[in-house]
C-alpha cells in the first residue's frame, strides 16, 4: 500500500496488469486485486483509482494524502467528504486505509 506512492502511474498500471495476468494464468481468476490508489489530492486519487480499475484491480484501498493529513485529521467533515467523493467517483469499491495509531510506552496500540 504505502510503497505505491514511489511508483509512476505507468509503473502502478504495469504492476496491476502483471498481477492480474499472472493470477489468471494460474487459474486464480477469483483472487481479487486490491490496489493502493492514494494520491496527493482528491483529483489524483480518483484518477489513480480509475487507472487501477482499467488495469485489472478489483478494489481500491485509499489513504488520505499525507500532505493534507494535518488539515483533514482535524476536520472530520473534510475527511469524510474526501472519502465520499473518491468512493462516489470510483468505478470499483473503495476501502479506507486508516493508519492512525497511538505510540505509548507500551508500543503501538
Amino acid at each position: 500500500m504505502g510503497e505505491a506512492i514511489h511508483l509512476s502511474v505507468a509503473e502502478r498500471t504495469k504492476l496491476i496488469q502483471t498481477a492480474r495476468q499472472t493470477l489468471d494464468a494460474e487459474g486464480l481468476v477469483d483472487v481479487p486485486i486490491i490496489a493502493g490508489t492514494g494520491g496527493a489530492s482528491t483529483r489524483e486519487t480518483i484518477q489513480l483509482t480509475h487507472s487501477a480499475a482499467a488495469a485489472g484491480a478489483d478494489y481500491s484501498i485509499v489513504i488520505a494524502s499525507g500532505y493534507f493529513a494535518g488539515a483533514l485529521g482535524g476536520n472530520r467533515a473534510a475527511l469524510k467528504a474526501f472519502f465520499v467523493e473518491v468512493a462516489e467517483k470510483s468505478p470499483i469499491p473503495v476501502m479506507i486505509y486508516n493508519c492512525n495509531f497511538v505510540l505509548s510506552a507500551e508500543g503501538c496500540r
